[in-house]
């Protein structure tokens, strides 16, 4: 159970191979792939003056907008669901809000569907920071702090699963205020 470092198989004889121009145009592609999708998820910005960790300040507003929220880590989080399929171990840790939550889930989605949430948010890598529940819906929500990249992992998830569960990007931008 945990955050685990996500290795990357690189396929060294395919690239070595490659000539510049080659390799110039691959990442000219996927530069382009990934703004083009990036340019696809729903994207918003507030505004704050408050200090504070950006996840928890957009918890703090969608809960205001009537959402529940589960934040992205294991205990006190939505990943608690991997106890039901690859983390059995570690089920008499996890809290009795990480229970409702499974049960909640379940109620709302299928078991294979409920299944594929669990083992899509198996690895750290990529998942959203946020999942959301309003009106028996489940969608995510990737936090970004004032100027903050949004990375290939971010745009990866939307590809596999945004059409699946709606996925949006909220950038929290801090306003200092005037003196």
């Amino acid at each position: 159970m945990g955050r685990k470092k996500k290795i990357v198989a690189v396929d060294e004889e395919r690239f070595s191979a490659m000539s510049k121009s080659e390799k110039l145009k691959l990442f000219s592609d996927f530069n382009q792939l990934f703004h083009y999708e990036l340019s696809k998820i729903p994207y918003f910005e507030i505004e704050v003056a408050e200090k504070g960790k950006a996840e928890l300040i957009a918890e703090r507003y969608y809960r205001q907008k009537g959402y529940e929220v589960y934040r992205s880590k294991v205990n006190g989080g939505y990943r608690s669901i991997g106890v039901e399929f690859y983390w059995q171990n570690f089920a008499t840790k996890i809290t009795e809000e990480d229970r409702l939550l499974i049960q909640k889930l379940k109620s709302l989605m299928s078991p294979d569907d409920f299944r594929d949430l669990a083992y899509m948010v198996k690895d750290k890598h990529g998942t959203p920071d946020l999942l959301l529940i309003k009106d028996d819906q489940i969608s995510f929500v990737e936090v970004k702090y004032n100027y903050e990249t949004v990375k290939p992992p971010t745009i990866e998830f939307f590809i596999r699963y945004g059409k699946r569960w709606p996925t949006s990007i909220i950038r929290i931008i801090r306003k200092l205020k005037n003196a």
